[in-house]
């Protein structure tokens, strides 16, 4: 009875397990010279900011001092000619015309004689930068390799050594 009872389950285990082993694969490992491997890179680009200094020439203007004694006379010397002409309320107006005539006259006449200077000094400036790094950044390997005289190309993502390991599998082909 013992007998039996392990014969039966000796075939169900087989019963079991001879569909598994049937879908199982029919691939076996062989190692495959490798003839060359091409780093594949991509491009990153990272700004760089960088803050540079430098002095810069900088014009200053020092007013000149100029009185205002003349242009008080002259707006008094105008004034008075621009009364010599015109009557009633034309008078007052040529006196005023000729009072601000002889004020601006008088003052020109400062500026040209009495110039503003200026100075020249160096000041500091300074400003950021942005220079583009780029660096390439390896994300695998353009492998040919050869098997049994057929040469094969893959990507893997470390770079193989003199060979590599492939699987070779056996299907048979239906008629």
């Amino acid at each position: 009875m013992k007998r039996l009872n392990m014969s039966i389950l000796a075939i169900l285990a087989a019963s079991v397990s001879l569909p598994v082993l049937a879908a199982q694969d029919n691939g076996r490992y062989v190692w495959a010279d490798v003839i060359e491997a091409t780093p594949v890179t991509r491009v990153i680009r990272k700004p760089v900011r960088e803050e540079v200094c430098w002095q810069e020439e900088v014009y200053r203007e020092i007013p000149a001092r100029r009185s205002a004694a003349p242009s008080i006379f002259g707006a008094l010397l105008g004034g008075v000619i621009g009364n010599q002409f015109g009557g009633g309320s034309g008078r007052d107006v040529m006196t005023v015309a000729g009072a601000a005539l002889g004020g601006a006259i008088a003052a020109d006449r400062q500026r040209e004689r009495h110039p503003n200077r200026y100075y020249a000094s160096l000041e500091d400036r300074c400003g950021t930068n942005t220079n583009w790094q780029e660096t390439r950044q390896v994300i695998g390997w353009d492998v040919v390799y050869e098997y049994q005289g057929e040469t094969y190309l893959a990507r893997m993502p470390d770079r193989p050594g003199d060979q590599i390991e492939v699987e070779v599998s056996v299907q048979p082909v239906s008629p």
